[in-house]
C-alpha cells in the first residue's frame, strides 16, 4: 500500500470514529450535521484541513452612451465575475472540495428549495446557493468520514427491505474458524476491510457494522492492527461484513 493510501485509510478512520450524536439534527425526515459543528471538528482533528468552493467565470458586455454637443460617444467594455455556482441551463448545482492530509474529495449537489427540489436556473437566489455551498461542504467532509454514517442509505430505497438478523450473523463470526495469513494476506485483508467500512450501507446495517468493529476491537484502530496480535480479529470483522452485503443483496421473500 502506498504513503498515500495509508494516509488517506488513517484519516478516515479517525474521523470516522469521532462521535456526532449530540449534534445530529433532524429535518422533514433526514438527518443532517450542521456546517458549523463539521468544520469545528474536522479543524480539531486536521488544523490543516482547508476546503475549496469551486467557481465558473462569466463575462457581460456592457454598453454606455454619452451625448455631448449632439455628437454620440459609445464605450463597449467587458466585465468577469465569479459566481459559485453551476447550471445545465434548467437548474444549477455547486461544487465544494474538501482537502485533509493532502487528499481532496469533491461533493456535487443541486441547488434546492426547503422541500429538496431543485431550483430552476430563471429564479436561483444566492441564498439558495449559499445553503447548497454549506451541504456540499458537509457532505465532502464525510466522504473523509467525519459523519458518513449520517448519510448511510439515504439513496435506497426503504421498500422491500428485509429484515436480517444481524445479531446471528455477529454470533457466527464469534465462532468463525480463522485460518493462518502470511503479512502480505493480511495487509490486503486490512486494506479491503477498511475500504469495507467506508461503502454506503443502510442505516441499520452501517450501525451493526460499526458496533461490531467496535466489539471486536475493544477501542483498537484498525490501521494498528499487527499479523502478531490481530489476525483472528481481523478475519472475523471481515467475515461480518462480507455476510451482511450478501443479506443485503439476497432477494426478498415474495419479489
Amino acid at each position: 500500500m502506498s504513503e498515500e493510501n495509508k494516509k488517506e485509510l488513517n484519516s478516515f478512520e479517525k474521523l470516522n470514529n469521532i462521535d456526532l450524536t449530540d449534534k445530529i439534527k433532524e429535518k422533514i425526515g433526514l438527518k443532517y450535521l450542521s456546517w458549523a459543528y463539521a468544520w469545528g471538528e474536522l479543524k480539531k482533528a486536521y488544523p490543516d484541513a482547508f476546503y475549496t468552493i469551486y467557481k465558473r467565470t462569466v463575462k457581460s458586455t456592457i454598453t454606455s452612451k454619452i451625448v455631448d454637443g449632439g455628437v454620440e460617444t459609445v464605450t463597449v467594455t467587458e466585465d468577469s465575475n465569479e459566481i459559485p455556482y453551476f447550471t445545465d441551463g434548467k437548474t444549477c448545482y455547486v461544487k465544494v472540495g474538501v482537502t485533509v492530509d493532502g487528499v481532496e474529495y469533491v461533493e456535487l449537489l443541486p441547488v434546492m428549495d426547503n422541500r429538496n427540489n431543485s431550483v430552476p436556473v430563471s429564479v436561483i437566489k444566492m441564498t439558495d446557493v449559499n445553503k447548497a455551498i454549506q451541504r456540499a461542504f458537509v457532505k465532502a467532509c464525510a466522504r473523509h468520514g467525519l459523519g458518513l454514517y449520517i448519510y448511510a442509505g439515504e439513496d435506497l430505497p426503504e421498500v422491500n427491505r428485509k429484515e436480517i438478523n444481524y445479531r446471528a450473523i455477529a454470533d457466527n463470526c464469534d465462532k468463525y474458524q480463522t485460518v493462518v495469513l502470511n503479512q502480505v494476506g493480511f495487509d490486503k485483508m486490512k486494506e479491503d476491510v477498511i475500504k469495507a467500512v467506508q461503502d454506503k450501507y443502510p442505516e441499520d446495517a452501517s450501525k451493526a457494522i460499526v458496533d461490531y468493529v467496535v466489539k471486536i476491537t475493544n477501542g483498537k484502530r484498525l490501521s494498528m492492527f499487527t499479523l502478531a496480535d490481530d489476525s483472528q480479529n481481523l478475519q472475523r470483522i471481515n467475515y461480518f461484513i462480507n455476510e451482511v452485503k450478501k443479506e443485503l443483496a439476497a432477494p426478498v421473500s415474495g419479489n
